[in-house]
């Protein structure tokens, strides 16, 4: 299904509308027509590391329980001080707006470009060995950031195995953040990590599901190809605790009119705007 959109001028907010109708239309190509112009949106990131080992996982999630199953790529970039987690379209994303920043501005060719990169999975999660700490950008109306402790996972450790990708995998089992999860991990990998903020096995996990199936990790490629790992630091992103970002997300969800939509009583008092809730399912639940 292919989706036109045809204007003459924009701004921001536009870019943004435009970025919340890809929401509605995600299985859709949406294409943007017309002769216009815009600014590029303002981009900035922090390379803190670069990846010796890259690792693919197809994700597939549940974000709605009244629909099907989600389904994305993701990439585990493995640095020597640093890992990134994050949804593959993100990073491709990202690029394109990293080379836009220089330009004076953007015509439909490169609005184009980026408006059929939709990163399903809005969680960046960046792993800090040194001092053994994560560092979360997350979206809910607009970006948030927070940093806590490397959770600590306790694993119990199972005989059943299975091959992935040609590695023989053995079997775990944990309990984390109110989801249960089975997980197997490879001893010929030794690398402490894997999707998401999951880790603490002796080899890297490849595969990994919660017990409902609304979460499902499963490398699928993994290759050397060294590549920047980053953080976006834009001013605009908010700086907040995991506890603050999960009662935004919740309020978000809740009425998300709330935060898009604004209307004012004629002596120019805010208008409460209710609006019918987003599926709300976390993958952390506590």
């Amino acid at each position: 299904m292919l989706k036109q959109i045809g204007m003459i001028n924009s701004n921001r907010n536009f870019l943004q509308l435009l970025f919340l109708v890809i929401g509605f239309f995600s299985n859709a190509q949406i294409t943007v027509t017309g002769n216009f112009s815009m600014k590029p949106d303002s981009y900035e990131e922090k390379i803190i590391d670069s990846s010796y080992q890259n690792i693919y996982y197809k994700l597939e999630f549940v974000k709605d329980p009244k629909k099907k199953k989600l389904e994305t790529i993701c990439l585990l970039q493995m640095g020597k001080n640093f890992s990134r987690f994050s949804d593959f379209n993100s990073l491709r994303k990202d690029s394109l707006m990293l080379s836009f920043s220089h330009l004076e501005k953007l015509g439909a060719k490169e609005l184009n470009q980026t408006l059929n990169l939709p990163d399903k999975w809005k969680n960046v999660l960046v792993k800090d060995f040194s001092i053994n700490k994560v560092i979360v950008q997350d979206r809910a109306n607009v970006t948030y950031q927070y940093e806590e402790n490397q959770p600590v996972i306790e694993w119990k450790l199972e005989n059943e195995t299975k091959d992935i990708l040609g590695y023989l995998c053995n079997k775990a089992i944990t309990k984390y953040r109110g989801r249960k999860y089975t997980a197997w991990y490879s001893k010929e990998i030794p690398i402490n990590n894997g999707p998401y903020v999951f880790q603490n096995l002796p080899g890297l996990i490849l595969e990994i599901e919660d017990s409902k199936s609304n979460f499902h990790f499963t490398a699928i490629a993994m290759d050397k190809k060294p590549n920047r790992i980053y953080l976006r630091n834009e001013k605009r992103i908010l700086t907040v605790t995991r506890e603050q970002f999960r009662k935004v997300l919740q309020n978000y969800n809740d009425n998300p009119g709330f935060f898009h939509g604004k209307a004012y009583n004629e002596d120019g008092s805010q208008i409460s705007v209710k609006s019918d809730p987003l599926p709300y399912n976390p993958i952390e639940l506590e």
